[in-house]
């Protein structure tokens, strides 16, 4: 069994049903009035339908009022819901530029942090082979070191 939520456009119908039903009643009320009205002599036949026509004349009238006016507040309501959808879309939009860009912040945050890391683990790991040298092969790699320090320096030179 599905059930449904009612929306605003049912609630305008059955305001609109409503409205027509108490008007069906109160036509019926009045032709119960005019025929008593008839019975007692007060009107004539003649006189009574111009009152029953005049009624459902009117009936008739606020009918079709009521319903070009369900009909507007329907439409503006449909599109206040158009306009709602459009909001909402954007907002969703917005949302996932936001998280693109914190996420691409985040990333180049991890790099540089991951960068600074693998600086600090290659000075750690040459002090611990350092550490383990003898003194001639400390020497033996300080010089190699200053060959390739030279060597960078000539190149950033040219």
């Amino acid at each position: 069994m599905t059930t449904s939520t009612p929306n605003i456009a049912d609630g305008l119908k059955d305001i609109f049903l409503a409205g027509v039903g108490a008007m069906a009643l109160g036509a019926e009320k009045t032709q119960e009035l005019v025929e008593q009205l008839i019975a007692k002599g007060e009107i004539t036949v003649e006189q009574g339908k111009q009152i029953n026509s005049e009624v459902l004349k009117q009936a008739q009238a606020t009918a079709e009022r009521v319903g070009q006016q369900a009909q507007t507040v329907a439409s503006h309501m449909g599109e206040q819901a158009k306009t709602a959808a459009e909001l909402l879309k954007e907002q969703g939009e917005s949302a996932v530029s936001m998280a693109r860009s914190q996420a691409e912040i985040a990333a180049d945050e991890a790099k540089k942090d991951s960068a600074s890391f693998a600086d600090a683990l290659k000075h750690d790991v040459l002090e611990a082979q350092m550490a383990v040298m003898t003194p001639e092969q400390r020497a033996e790699f300080a010089a190699k070191a200053a060959e390739i320090a030279a060597r960078d320096a000539n190149k950033a030179a040219e």
